[in-house]
């Protein structure tokens, strides 16, 4: 673990991908806070649902960019963004009109997005398949959560709440260029080790069928921001009815979240992670169910912060790890937040009516419905999954095919005969005595040792034990 911290691309995508939670929850909240100067609550609703799903449109166009615009394309976009982010965070917190905030809203969140999915990206190809995927991607979403703390609870002036921001923004995008060149050398890579690469991977890869495996989640991920939204939702109307301030506290309830998710999700190499995530979601459908019924608020708040900060990680996690092993990795890396976004806007006014008709019945038919199908969905998706006895046997083939690749190499490279290839594959695999291998051979003893002989000369090499350790430390590129 030491190891991929010090890794400076490892540590320059964590940065990335916590400037990315700090900048574009930050963004929201000022584009809310403006809003609010113009409009009435359900229009700041209706306009903070533009916003996300214009995010969403930034994520889809990101895999496009990175397809056909050049480096250098790339790097002028980079730049426009540079210029053109903090001027749309100026602009909306000038609040001159409903128009300016909501343009100046869209400039600045289809960048965002787009900025977002090349960022989850390129941390899914610095540690996509690592082994403490969870604790780098709840670390990230941890500091993120705490530098946004921060800024709202040191900075009290729209102003310099502006310029933080749009610093940021420009961090952001120096943070997304500086990883894109230094992950350059794999594009550099020939052909052939792209496709050695790619077949190695493939036989690694722990799904059946990726692409029917990211499909189900993403409908998994879909489903559980229905109950997340309906939860957030439930939180903040019993808020705005009463007379309670949340305040910013709540905020370290979800990097705590965050961290603690990231341990418990990387438990034997994430095997308990889709356990632990329906576990959560349970709760918190129970949750929803309670404080409609009159629960305790405190206790709704609580559960809602601790089990978003589970959700994140959860979905940012899951689709770093599969894009690897798709087709269109840039596509696949940030579709989770993306999947987020959109059915956050989607659950929104449905929701929200449901909860304000005080109907328990249909509150908590619905939830179990919403509940049913994740279990129905999770099913599908670890049938997706291989076991371990199917892994472990797709790695012996991996090593079998490997030590016939090295031996045709070896036979090649020192010119060996048909015959001397099986003399030398009896003494490699058998720790019998020459008398006895010779008997297996129907050679007399005096043969084989001219063979074994023969095999000392075009190798080098001065006797049996020496020719077997020749071997095993030989190498093509020798």
């Amino acid at each position: 673990m030491k190891k991929e911290w010090m890794n400076g691309k490892t540590i320059s995508a964590v940065v990335a991908l916590a400037f990315f939670s700090f900048v574009f929850l930050g963004t929201e909240y000022l584009f809310d806070n403006m809003m609010s100067y113009v409009t009435n609550a359900d229009g700041v609703v209706i306009a903070q649902g533009y916003i996300l799903g214009i995010s969403v449109i930034g994520f889809l166009l990101y895999p496009v960019l990175n397809r056909f615009l050049s480096k250098q394309a790339m790097e002028i976009l980079l730049f426009v963004f540079v210029v053109s982010g903090p001027i749309s965070i100026f602009v909306i917190q000038q609040h001159s009109s409903y128009a300016s905030i909501l343009a100046a809203g869209s400039i600045a969140f289809v960048q965002l997005g787009i900025l977002g999915s090349c960022i989850h990206y390129l941390a899914a190809v610095a540690f996509g398949q690592s082994r403490h995927l969870a604790k780098i991607a709840g670390t990230a979403y941890a500091l993120g959560i705490f530098l946004q703390f921060l800024n709202n609870n040191l900075v009290d002036n729209d102003m310099t709440e502006s310029v933080i921001l749009s610093l940021g923004f420009a961090m952001l995008v120096f943070a997304c260029g500086k990883i894109n060149r230094d992950l350059t050398i794999l594009d550099n890579l020939q052909e052939e080790e792209k496709e050695e690469k790619q077949k190695e991977e493939k036989q690694k890869c722990p799904f059946k069928k990726p692409v029917i495996a990211g499909i189900t989640m993403l409908i998994i991920v879909a489903l559980m921001t229905c109950i997340f939204a309906s939860l957030d939702n439930a939180v903040t109307l019993v808020h705005a009815e009463g007379n309670i301030d949340i305040g910013q506290w709540p905020r370290l309830l979800l990097a705590v979240s965050g961290l603690t998710a990231g341990v418990l999700f990387d438990i034997k190499n994430r095997r308990y992670m889709n356990m632990i995530m329906y576990s959560i979601t349970l709760l918190s459908t129970a949750c929803v169910v309670v404080i409609e019924l009159g629960g305790p608020y405190l206790a709704g708040l609580t559960v809602f912060y601790l089990s978003a900060g589970f959700f994140v990680v959860y979905f940012t996690t899951v689709f770093m790890d599969l894009a690897g092993y798709m087709k269109i990795p840039a596509f696949w890396a940030g579709i989770g937040r993306a999947t987020n976004n959109l059915f956050s806007v989607i659950t929104s006014i449905p929701s929200v009516t449901l909860l304000v008709s005080r109907n328990e019945l249909v509150l908590i038919v619905t939830a179990l419905i919403l509940f049913v199908l994740i279990s129905l969905a999770i099913f599908i998706y670890s049938g997706q999954i291989k076991l371990s006895e199917e892994l472990d046997e797709a790695m012996v083939q991996k090593e079998q095919e490997s030590d016939e690749e090295k031996f045709a190499s070896f036979s090649e490279a020192f010119s060996l005969t048909p015959r001397e290839q099986g003399i030398l594959k009896i003494l490699l695999s058998s720790d019998e005595n020459v008398q006895d291998i010779a008997d297996k051979l129907f050679l007399s003893r005096a043969a084989l040792y001219r063979y074994i002989a023969n095999l000392n000369e075009k190798t080098g090499t001065k006797s049996r034990i020496g020719l077997m350790q020749f071997y095993y430390g030989w190498k093509k590129s020798e």
